[in-house]
């Protein structure tokens, strides 16, 4: 499950995401890198679904509840931006001193029986970025909506080599 174009707010629809370079908008940016990813992938004859395969909004929880709801053995969610070069990796960082109480998740601790898989997921595929040159970084954050991924979630974040933001697409 790819989900593309996660802006500083929804991404697709109105909110661009950060603007990259003239006129190069992230949600667009992203969108195409999913596609193509997508693309890639079923050529593999790995099944891959885009939570967002046009230019429509979605917040961070629809995004999680509609890949909560699809039970992907993983979740993409791909970023672009200008700032270093290369790809980031991030795994959610989960809030410690957070419980679950009754028979409800706490929307914000919903990865923490996945993080070891996405950790996992994430190590894999930074050694095979690594095969092809490509400078990454795997890091922890608290990300929106990876914490309320009940699978394992890696987002995916895209920045230009040293030519520039021309150069993402």
């Amino acid at each position: 499950l790819l989900a593309s174009g996660h802006g500083r707010r929804d991404g697709g629809g109105a909110e661009s995401g950060a603007i990259l370079g003239n006129q190069l908008a992230e949600k667009d940016v992203t969108l195409a890198f999913a596609r193509r990813l997508r693309d890639e992938l079923e050529v593999r004859n790995v099944p891959v679904m885009l939570l967002r395969d046009s230019d429509a909004a979605l917040t961070t929880d629809q995004r999680a509840s509609t890949s909560n709801q699809l039970h992907p053995a993983i979740y993409l969610c791909i970023h672009a931006s200008t700032d270093g070069r290369g790809i980031r990796l991030y795994t959610a960082l989960v809030p410690s001193g957070v419980t679950n109480r009754g028979p409800f998740l706490d929307w914000r601790m919903a990865q923490a029986p996945f993080l070891s898989s996405s950790q996992s997921a994430a190590n894999t595929i930074a050694m095979e970025l690594e095969k092809s040159h490509i400078p990454v970084r795997a890091l922890s954050a608290p990300l929106r909506p990876l914490n309320s991924i009940v699978a394992a979630a890696v987002a995916v974040e895209i920045a230009p080599p040293a030519a520039g933001p021309s150069d993402l697409t």
